[in-house]
């Protein structure tokens, strides 16, 4: 399928410059390859439009929606056979049920019997499997302008060195959990009644909604950036060369005046000439905007 294959969104030829930059500055190969991939996925968080942010943490929130749905489901079919009513067998005279709990005895009803016909999943129980599913999507889009706003706020479309990310951005994930929560106690009295808010309000303030919180801070950031790099066509590389480029060119340029040129030859010294190239270039660049 098109969407699982991971997308070559980023110039190969903006990543290459940005990954030897990094090099010039320092930075073992191998570690500049992680570095720069965690900064392509922070600044296409930080600059993605809003329609594509929303759309990707939708879709975080409503895959961990059916991810719990299905735990939850093997889980309830697992108690059941344990200590419930037992499996629904279907045997040549008619329905057998399994009992766990009598060691294996069988009770047979016929095929047609009204509780056996009756025993799907009730119309309400869908439509609160879809409320769900499209609550965790809100929430997930919640998540996805939280993270985007962070590292805006971090200046991750202007550094790579001197981010100051907050530190899990508390206050308006609080916020986002909180309106999550009031619209699935609003679910609750619209299909169950005001008899369950109460109970729904004490399980969601005690367990629900943290649970939640945890699962979200656990799976949220690797599955919200696997959907984003698919929704978004964002070319992150072209934000992020500029700024390592000049960055690592400083870096280079203030070691030489500190430890003298003469400290550099062969390799170092090229790093020295790469150096002045970019900042030259870089210095074209601003002096052509301005005149424009």
């Amino acid at each position: 399928m098109p969407w699982f294959p991971a997308p070559q969104r980023d110039s190969p030829d903006e990543v290459a410059a940005a990954h030897q930059a990094l090099v010039y500055a320092g930075y073992p190969r191998r570690e500049a390859a992680a570095e720069l991939q965690t900064h392509l996925s922070r600044v296409r968080a930080a600059s993605a439009s809003l329609r594509d942010t929303v759309l990707a943490g939708f879709l975080v929130g409503a895959t961990l929606a059916v991810s719990l749905a299905f735990v939850l489901a093997i889980t309830a079919f697992v108690m059941d056979v344990a200590v419930g009513r037992g499996v629904p067998v279907i045997t040549s005279g008619g329905v057998a049920v399994v009992r766990g709990a009598d060691n294996g005895e069988t009770s047979d009803r016929p095929a047609t019997d009204p509780e056996d016909v009756g025993r799907g999943l009730p119309l309400d129980i869908l439509v609160s499997a879809a409320t769900i599913e499209v609550l965790l999507g809100v929430a997930g889009a919640g998540m996805a302008l939280v993270s985007r706003s962070r590292w805006r706020r971090a200046g991750a479309l202007e550094t790579f060195t001197d981010l100051n990310p907050e530190r899990g951005a508390w206050l308006p994930t609080l916020a986002v959990w909180v309106a999550v929560g009031g619209l699935m106690v609003l679910a609750v009295r619209i299909q169950g009644g005001e008899q369950l808010v109460e109970g729904a309000v004490i399980a969601l303030a005690f367990v629900g909604i943290p649970l939640l919180a945890v699962v979200f801070a656990r799976a949220f950031p690797s599955l919200y950036r696997w959907f984003l790099l698919r929704v978004s066509r964002l070319d992150a590389a072209a934000f992020v060369r500029p700024i390592i480029e000049l960055e690592s060119a400083l870096q280079i340029k203030a070691e030489r005046q500190t430890y003298s040129r003469s400290a550099y030859h062969g390799a170092a010294y090229d790093q020295g000439a790469w150096a002045d190239e970019v900042l030259a270039r870089l210095d074209t660049s601003r002096t052509a905007r301005r005149r424009r």
